[in-house]
């Protein structure tokens, strides 16, 4: 199992996919998963491994996505007893499968090292890429007449501004800092894609100008307005390396903090705020997997425990104890 999962680790993170990892670290019998057994779950929600069934795997896949979006560990206790206690790091499950064990486990994010496409070949570009480098960014240039000499620590670079190759957008960024060489069309193509943040180098009212020019060439108002210009923190720069801190700064800023879409709905009969933030955007999630209304975790339709009807509508459960105590009283958990 172990290699078996070493191999998907290998794959996701060649794709550059967030992802994360979970272990059962501490045991209480009966359950199914052992002090161990590990998981990789990926942002999709699906599940790769073994660290135990019922409410158990539902937890996890939800704790882990919000691993995934907040890039911190979290440890998850889940017992008959259940708990209040609940920080950054920590949060306590009422174990309602009937096997009544106790489990803990430790999910860690696996998040790919930043992506950043300087598009360009300014001094303010040169600057940046070096930055970038020495961070640890995986760094790739698109420039016409960009060559090693300009640009020697650049992971990959191209006389062509062409983003068709991007093998991921998750942890993708994009600066256009080309000074008046072609600058709307570079500015256009990159928008164009769907990585989340793109920046460009530019005064006010350049950036302005762009704008107007990027709506007038069809790009729909609310990517336009996503335009990240000026762009980089507020430090008062002047020099170019000072102008490519600023820029690098605001990145791992944003890098840092998450930076998920906002998530689709799921089609669900009630859930609360925390676990819709939780859900990841793929529409793969809402066909996969329902929100249990009684313990609010994720439920596969494909493998439930049980599946209930009411009003017309397919109730899936994880467990009994969740079945039980929806069909003593199911206007509790399900709402008009």
């Amino acid at each position: 199992m172990f290699n078996e999962l070493a191999i998907q680790i290998e794959k996701h993170l060649a794709k550059g996919e967030d992802f994360a990892i979970a272990q059962v670290i501490d045991r209480i019998a009966p359950s199914s998963g052992k002090v161990g057994d590990k998981a990789l779950i990926l942002a999709t929600g699906e599940l790769i491994g073994w660290v135990g069934g019922g409410c158990v795997r539902g937890i996890v896949i939800k704790e882990a996505l919000d691993v995934i979006k907040t890039k911190r560990y979290r440890r998850v206790r889940i017992s008959p007893e259940g708990g209040t206690r609940e920080t950054a790091n920590f949060k306590e499950y009422v174990m309602s499968c009937q096997s009544k064990g106790t489990l803990e486990v430790m999910i860690e994010p696996v998040i790919p090292q930043p992506e950043l496409i300087v598009v360009g070949k300014s001094n303010i570009a040169r600057k940046l890429v070096q930055m970038a480098s020495a961070a640890d960014f995986k760094v790739a240039v698109m420039a016409s007449d960009a060559d090693v000499q300009m640009f020697p620590t650049a992971n990959h670079m191209s006389d062509t501004v062409d983003f068709s190759t991007l093998k991921s957008v998750t942890n993708t960024y994009i600066i256009v800092t080309t000074q008046g060489e072609d600058d709307d069309l570079s500015v256009k193509k990159a928008l164009e894609t769907s990585v989340k943040y793109v920046g460009f180098v530019a005064s006010k009212k350049k950036a302005e100008d762009i704008k107007t020019y990027l709506e007038n060439e069809g790009l729909a108002t609310d990517r336009v307005a996503q335009l990240r210009s000026p762009v980089g923190l507020d430090i008062n720069a002047k020099l170019a390396s000072e102008v490519a801190i600023s820029i690098l700064a605001e990145v791992i800023d944003h890098f840092r903090k998450g930076n998920v879409s906002e998530n689709m709905p799921v089609h669900q009969p009630e859930t609360t705020s925390e676990t819709l933030a939780a859900m990841p955007a793929a529409a793969t999630f809402a066909e996969e997997y329902y929100i249990n209304p009684v313990c609010q975790v994720p439920v596969s339709k494909r493998n439930p425990k049980h599946i209930v009807e009411y009003q017309g509508e397919k109730v899936y459960f994880c467990c009994d104890g969740c079945k039980v105590s929806f069909e003593k009283n199911p206007a509790q958990y399900i709402k008009a």
